[in-house]
């Protein structure tokens, strides 16, 4: 992914989080609190996900990563 993409994703993540703290603190809709966690949940996963990728290609110029 590139930095674009990672602070888009950082971005969203910090609003899902504040969100999701919203509404579960006026407890309006549990359901909904509970959709934005694990959005926010399956967003880290990405983001570690494309960190452990990234330090398996390797550095750029070798293998896949260099192309």
């Amino acid at each position: 992914m590139n930095q674009d993409t990672i602070d888009r994703l950082d971005s969203i993540n910090q609003q899902l989080h504040a969100r999701t703290l919203a509404l579960s603190q006026s407890r309006e809709d549990p359901d909904h609190a509970l959709m934005m966690s694990a959005l926010s949940a399956m967003i880290e996963a990405v983001r570690s996900l494309d960190e452990n990728m990234t330090r398996l290609d390797g550095p750029k110029g070798i293998g896949s990563a260099g192309s």
